[in-house]
């Protein structure tokens, strides 16, 4: 039986991926040795610019940022981008153009999956 080419094409592409996709997985989870990598990375740098830097401050900066990198930052809900984004959330179950943020009249009525979750949103928030 021949093999049609797009079909090992296909297979080897799938195959990279999952193999690409083991090698990230595989560098994250040796947290120690990638760790000490970003650590000589930063040593580098400094050194290149000719900035003295105590080993032990960039140790105490790099754990510092591994221990808080996968943390959640909520947003900032006193942006103008945030308040845009929760008009354009509510006006999506109305059928309305989103309204922008702080011009006046009555928000739209919430209707559809999205604008009742929308609603709920802005009802939290507040």
């Amino acid at each position: 039986m021949k093999i049609q080419l797009a079909e090992q094409m296909g297979a080897m592409a799938l195959i990279d991926e999952l193999r690409h996709r083991r090698m990230q997985v595989d560098e994250h989870l040796d947290l120690p040795r990638r760790r000490e990598e970003v650590a000589e990375r930063v040593r580098a740098y400094y050194s290149a610019q000719r900035i003295e830097v105590d080993d032990a401050l960039i140790e105490q900066g790099v754990r510092a940022y591994f221990a808080r990198r996968l943390e959640f930052q909520p947003a900032d809900t006193a942006s103008p981008d945030y308040a845009r984004a929760l008009a354009y959330i509510q006006a999506q179950g109305t059928g309305a153009p989103a309204a922008r943020a702080g011009a006046p009249g009555p928000a739209p009525a919430p209707r559809g999956v999205i604008g009742r979750v929308g609603a709920a949103l802005a009802r939290l928030l507040r």
